[in-house]
């Protein structure tokens, strides 16, 4: 099946789209989907990296306020 034909579907149409259509239409969406999850798994990764460098410098200021104060 063409791009033009597959870019001339629309699922408001009143025929029923082929079983090749279909599954084109389906393969895209799911390809879609995986890039969209591959992306939201990249922001929470970015999100848990800042957040642990963030309690690390926490953790080790908290530990040094504590060395200089127990002198």
């Amino acid at each position: 099946m063409s791009e033009t034909e597959m870019n001339s579907y629309r699922l408001t149409s009143m025929e029923e789209p082929g079983d090749e259509r279909l599954a084109q239409i389906m393969r895209e969406v799911a390809e879609e989907a995986r890039e969209s999850n591959r992306k939201a798994a990249e922001r929470v990764a970015a999100g848990i990296e800042a957040a642990t460098c963030e309690a690390r410098a926490r953790v080790e200021e908290t530990l040094n306020r504590l060395r200089n104060n127990g002198k």
